[in-house]
């Protein structure tokens, strides 16, 4: 072995070194290698041990091939081949993928490494064993050559292919019931694509569509004892003659599935009586929503023993006639998959599991964002917040953003709050997303659906433009701006969950359509404009407050403890019922005490005579 081979050999150990240390991380730690290459968490680190032990296993053959590449020059060039691969690879993440830093270091390396020990093959082998343009066509043909090896022998004839024949014939199934795109679903209204279409979610967000239909039969004990059956009793909105509940589409890429959309979060409803009809609010706060509880059944689902595909498959069986391969498949591959994704959420989210619930109506907008989008680790910041309404967004185009007025783009609002649902850069369906933001740019508020008393609407309209017009009216100077914590006073909690680290880091992110430039971290909340202000108890950002009457009471006199999530209206406080056994069964208990649910701040129109509170009160109705 001349000197050449010799810097070769010792090049290579140290690749096969740098390949045995990534295979084991691989192995052995899939989340610490994801988060230190800065990606996000990934449903399926099954994938990533397998890449792991490929890359062990490959590691060992390199050793042989290199121990002494004069004697075995063809396995080395191979070898080669294989680097060739691996650095096309690392260009196609980085030109694909929304997180393409992770990627430069390992083609660095790669490339880097390549072009050393290509040279060093090449002029350290002796002339008869260098790469020549006669051994790149030899290799091309090397395919054509196999098959007809096998085809002048009978008995690889008649073994050989029936095998490639059944393999082709699996691999089509496979893409059939697995990855096979069909046309999304389309609507006629506007109305229902907000309510039913998909805005395109990536895959770990998509549920089977046959296990999210039987989990609430085989799994009841682990739903809320409200009275409510079903997904019902999480607080989703079922329109009659409807089989899935409003904020849920329907896709079939592969299989059936079903994912959440805008809808889930931003539709309401109200009731006018105990057990009367309840009455949609498209485009309002889904009050009754209790969203981190939705996502624990799915998980607490996913971990007990009966989320099998046997058990499964028996009430499937009820409600579908699959054909024998799609049966199979959903057998050994979906239902294990949709296991193993519930499984790796609920290790993602456990962080939520150190904080106080959220409750119904309430989400933690940013915090999500921060551990489980980009990898920061934990903290104890607090960000829970009540779910906004989403109508009449026009005119809030430029006004800043978000309960603490931290983006003053709609379009950056709108993706943020797609990618912390599951949506990608890739996976986003421009035109159905697009569809929905435009629907919402005029969507009207809510209208105050019971009778206003006009005088004294008029009396309270003086008083709202006296009070409150200066901060919650479109056109006015401070409206859609931050007030400062030490002045508006209320809980700060959300403020310290957003942070200057987070700012930069969404200023990274450059993915189109995914592109975040305007955010900015503030020391205050936002003005927001009081539109269909009736719809949106309870109050303050942390929703802690049940209803107008109380907000416009002294911190003191507000409710310390209230039940919210239950939709019958009252109309003479202006806010949700929060008391009494229906509002108990149904509603989640909102203790005020407790971190992040502070009810204090907000003391404007605190000191007004209690006939002008009632007066105020009937105009901000019309609002």
């Amino acid at each position: 072995m001349n000197e050449i081979l010799k810097w070769y050999r010792g090049m290579s150990w140290l690749d096969i070194l740098a390949n045995l240390i990534f295979g084991v991380l691989a192995f052995a730690a899939p989340d610490t290698l994801i988060s230190k290459l800065g990606l996000p968490y990934l449903e399926y680190n099954i994938w990533v041990q397998a890449v792991g032990i490929l890359i062990i296993a490959l590691s060992r053959v390199i050793a042989f091939a290199v121990s002494d590449p004069g004697l075995r020059p063809r396995l080395n060039w191979l070898m080669m081949v294989v680097k060739g691969l691996i650095v096309l690879f690392w260009l196609y993440q980085i030109s694909a993928s929304e997180y393409p830093g992770s990627f430069y270091g390992l083609l660095a390396w790669d490339g880097v490494l390549l072009l050393i020990l290509f040279f060093l093959l090449q002029f350290g082998l002796p002339e008869e064993n260098r790469l020549k343009t006669a051994d790149v066509i030899w290799a091309l043909k090397a395919p054509l050559r196999w098959a007809q090896a096998i085809y002048v022998r009978p008995i690889l004839r008649y073994t050989v292919f029936p095998v490639l024949l059944l393999l082709i014939v699996v691999v089509y199934q496979l893409w059939l019931n697995i990855l096979k795109v069909h046309p999304e679903i389309s609507y006629e209204k506007d109305e229902d694509q907000f309510k039913y279409g998909a805005i395109g979610l990536g895959m770990k967000a998509r549920i089977p569509l046959y296990i999210f239909k039987v989990l609430p039969e085989i799994f009841k004990e682990k739903l809320p004892k409200n009275g409510l059956e079903g997904y019902r009793s999480l607080g989703v909105i079922y329109e009659d003659g409807k089989d899935m509940p409003i904020g849920f589409a329907q896709r079939h890429i592969g299989y059936r599935s079903v994912e959440p959309n805008c809808a889930l979060c931003h539709t309401g409803s109200y009731t006018t009586a105990p057990g009367g009809p309840s009455n949609v609010i498209l485009g309002g706060p889904a009050h009754e929503l209790d969203l981190e509880q939705f996502q624990w059944f799915l998980y607490d689902c996913a971990s007990d023993p009966r989320f099998n595909p046997d058990t499964l498959m028996q009430y499937i069986d009820k409600i579908t006639d699959m054909k024998f391969a799609e049966r199979m498949i959903y057998k050994n591959v979906i239902i294990p998959f949709a296991k193993t994704s519930l499984q790796g959420q609920a290790v993602a989210y456990a962080w939520q599991k150190k904080k106080p619930l959220q409750g119904k109506g309430r989400t933690d907008t940013f915090n999500p964002t921060k551990f489980d989008i980009f990898n920061f680790p934990v903290d104890n910041t607090i960000g829970t917040v009540d779910l906004p309404q989403i109508w009449n967004q026009r005119p809030r185009e430029g006004l800043y953003l978000h309960w603490d007025g931290n983006n003053n783009s709609l379009a950056e609002r709108n993706y943020a709050a797609a990618m912390a649902v599951g949506a990608t850069p890739e996976s986003v369906i421009p035109a159905n997303f697009n569809r929905v933001v435009s629907f919402l740019l005029d969507l009207p508020p809510a209208k105050y659906p019971y009778a206003i008393n006009e005088n004294l609407a008029a009396s309270g309209k003086r008083i709202y433009e006296q009070n409150c017009a200066s901060c919650h009216s479109f056109g006015q100077p401070a409206t859609g701006h931050v007030t400062l914590l030490e002045d508006v006073g209320t809980d700060p909690s959300r403020l310290y969950s957003f942070t200057n680290q987070l700012v930069d880091r969404f200023h990274q992110f450059n993915k189109a359509p995914f592109v975040f430039q305007a955010y900015r971290k503030t020391y205050g909340y936002a003005n927001t404009p009081l539109d269909g202000v009736w719809a949106r108890a309870p109050y303050l950002h942390n929703g802690s407050v049940p209803n107008l009457e109380d907000l416009l009471s002294k911190p003191e006199d507000r409710a310390q403890v209230f039940y919210k999530g239950y939709n019958e209206y009252d109309t003479a406080r202006m806010g949700f019922v929060t008391a009494g056994a229906n509002a108990e069964r149904i509603g989640f208990k909102m203790n005020t005490i407790d971190t992040g649910n502070g009810n204090q701040g907000h003391l404007y129109g605190t000191d007004l005579p209690e006939d002008d509170k009632t007066a105020l009160i009937e105009y901000i109705k019309k609002l």
